[in-house]
């Protein structure tokens, strides 16, 4: 909407600039100005003078302001036209300088007449420019010099005194506004060049802003955000027109409320300079943060700087930056990952490799048939979910008892935290399928890994196997494993343990139940460590040797395999065995005589430990409930026997006839 100011700039421009602003322009803005506001002061001047002179008497003089007041009017017009600006100006000029000369020539009014005379240089040369102006005025000063010093030419002669000073005074106008458009000219020069300069710089910036790949913009101390910022600040936020948005609103899906406190207390920081740069750098609270679009729900990781900018006059702007490294951080997780994973493949390598083969294989054959076993219970539509659990928990839990023998950390570790989940699971009245497909999900995984360790122990043994050593030593597997098995939990608890067999027969190793046998007595011993052993410190004090002694007997006969391990330790604690079976309610007292027996029977429920906490070893009540499953899938019994002080001792009896077994073989 044009208005009145515009009106009036527009007239007194002439029409002649669209943007009358612009800085190139501005001389010739500036001079149309100065010439129009002249050309009417003087016409309404000169004409009233003219008037006034006319009814006086003088109608020579008063035609000649009337005539030269009306030339003003008609440059105004011709201003507006394709007449040349100069044209327009010596038209009118040029008569008003005969216009002065007449004045003084003639007098009038006491010679105050011919004071105009000293309005005409800077008239003419703010008007004409320069040159032209010097060079009127210059005619000018000839006949100002001509009209008081010559006698007879002026209607009065003027005293040689009074004409030096008109000259004078004339001559220090014209050259006070000569020195002083040059000073302009040189000044507008400069301030053109230094214009030219910043509109240059002002356009590389703009063209770098727009190409920058970082989100540049300035803020107030209201957290608006100003017009000028960067393109790329758009495409970061996924949001048009940002001008006047505050900054903190754009985070409200990214950031809680307590955290977009925290963001504002430090723009007052930034503001206010509290710290120097490189401090209030490390305490930015976002200086890398997850962004997440309001209206598309994208999430982005962003990185941020900020910084104090002073317009002057104690104004402070906040200069943000906003970098979207997403891809960066990608693929920084990806490398990680790939390198946590190569380092996990080198150490299972390492740990696989100091892994007698034979063991190792042992190791892999029962973890396949656990495996197999937990894929029979998934499949199996009688079992209850809870019921499930309770069996893949087991298994589970012998995969990561033989992991942990062999020092396999990587594997067992996984092992103990599915264990957890499993466990949780196992507590719930109502178990979710989509907690069943996760587990399902995460043995799949362990699974894969497993096959990578059947390839690299096939690689091991590919190299060592040697002529007459590839049939396997049953005996030699099942004692190294157990050794393993005492040695580990030994290490792991700061105990000092022995294993030792006293008889193993080689019948139960040949027609037995060979990987059951292993992987009853595998928890048995890891028990016996765990919970029957004293440390060091207690057995000295105890009068006993050290090192505690574990020793297993193997023995076949009247169709039935007899399995014994005992240790001597500090036997079974039946006060502590009975407080916990109370606390989780699987225990009330009897008739006398016979609480012994059911306390025996608790140690083997499930979920029931006396250990405070439970860790990769012991503590969560599977192991002995393992044992008693086992053996009940092989029609087996068990009977325990504790002294206290003197250790446990765990009789197996499993049955096996012999001549069934050749047959079958047969």
């Amino acid at each position: 909407m044009t208005t009145m100011g515009d009106r009036v700039l527009k007239f007194l421009t002439s029409n002649k600039f669209d943007n009358p602003q612009d800085e190139l322009v501005m001389d010739e803005v500036v001079r149309y100005l100065i010439f129009n506001i002249a050309l009417i002061i003087g016409a309404i001047f000169l004409i009233v003078f003219g008037t006034t002179v006319v009814f006086d008497g003088n109608v020579f003089r008063g035609m000649a302001d009337l005539f030269i007041g009306l030339m003003c009017i008609i440059i105004l017009f011709l201003l507006k036209t394709k007449v040349s600006f100069v044209a327009c100006g010596l038209i009118v000029l040029i008569p008003f300088g005969i216009l002065c000369g007449v004045l003084l020539l003639s007098g009038g009014q006491q010679g105050f007449a011919g004071l105009w005379i000293y309005t005409y240089p800077p008239i003419v040369i703010f008007i004409l420019g320069l040159y032209i102006g010097s060079i009127l005025s210059g005619l000018l000063l000839a006949g100002i010099m001509t009209i008081t010093i010559i006698p007879g030419i002026a209607g009065f002669n003027y005293f040689l005194p009074i004409a030096f000073r008109l000259i004078a005074v004339y001559l220090l106008v014209l050259i006070l506004t000569i020195a002083y458009e040059q000073i302009r000219r040189l000044k507008d020069r400069w301030v053109r060049q230094l214009t030219l300069a910043l509109k240059s710089e002002r356009d590389e910036i703009a063209v770098m802003k727009d190409n920058l790949k970082a989100g540049l913009f300035l803020m107030d101390r209201h957290y608006t955000i100003q017009p000028a910022y960067s393109k790329a600040l758009e495409e970061i936020l996924d949001m048009n027109e940002l001008q006047g948005k505050k900054f903190t609103d754009l985070l409200s899906a990214s950031l809680k409320v307590k955290e977009r406190d925290t963001l504002e207390d430090y723009f007052e920081m930034v503001i206010n300079r509290s710290f120097d740069a490189k401090m209030l750098e490390d305490i930015n609270p976002i200086v890398e943060f997850s962004y997440i679009n309001e209206m598309t729900g994208e999430e982005k990781i962003l990185r941020t700087t900020f910084a104090a900018v002073d317009r002057g006059y104690g104004v402070f702007f906040i200069l943000g930056s906003l970098e979207n490294i997403t891809t960066e951080k990608l693929l920084q997780k990806q490398l990680t990952e790939e390198t946590n994973k190569r380092d996990d493949e080198m150490r299972a390598l390492f740990q696989v490799i100091q892994v007698e083969p034979r063991v190792f294989n042992d190791f892999i054959e029962d973890t396949e048939y656990e495996f197999d076993r937990i894929n029979r219970i998934l499949k199996n539509k009688k079992l209850s979910a809870r019921q499930a659990m309770v069996d893949i928990y087991q298994s589970v839990h012998a995969i990561k008892s033989n992991a942990l023998i062999l020092g396999l950390e990587n594997f067992s570790d996984k092992l103990h935290e599915l264990e957890s989940k499993i466990k949780d699971l196992r507590d719930q009245e109502d178990i979710p399928f989509e907690a069943i497909l996760h587990i399902t999900v995460e043995l799949e995984k362990l699974m894969k890994e497993k096959d990578k360790f059947r390839d690299t122990i096939d690689k091991i043994q590919s190299f060592r196997v040697k002529v007459g050593e590839s049939r396997r030593q049953d005996r030699y597997v099942l004692v190294e494993t157990l050794t393993k098995a005492c040695e580990k939990a030994a290490a792991a608890l700061n105990k000092k343990a022995r294993f030792m067999v006293e008889d193993l027969d080689g019948i139960v190793l040949e027609h037995g139940p060979r990987r059951i046998i292993k992987e009853v007595l595998t928890q048995l011993v890891r028990n016996a460590v765990y919970h029957g052993l004293e440390t060091p410190e207690e057995r000295s004090a105890l009068g006993k040797n050290p090192e505690g002694l574990i020793r297993l007997f193997i023995k076949y006969g009247n169709d039935r395999i007899h399995l014994r391990l005992a240790d001597d330790g500090r036997g079974l604690d039946f006060e502590k065995i009975r407080k916990k079976a109370e606390k989780l309610r699987l225990f009330t007292p009897s008739e006398e005589g016979a609480d012994k027996n059911q306390l025996l029977k608790v140690i083997f429920s499930p979920g029931f430990s006396t250990a405070e906490e439970a860790d990769a070893h012991a503590g969560r009540g599977i192991g002995l409930n393992l044992v008693r499953e086992r053996i009940r899938e092989l029609r087996g019994t068990i009977k325990l026997q504790s002294e206290p002080g003197k250790g446990t001792v765990f009789n197996i009896y499993i049955p096996l006839e012999l001549k069934m077994v050749q047959n079958r073989a047969s």
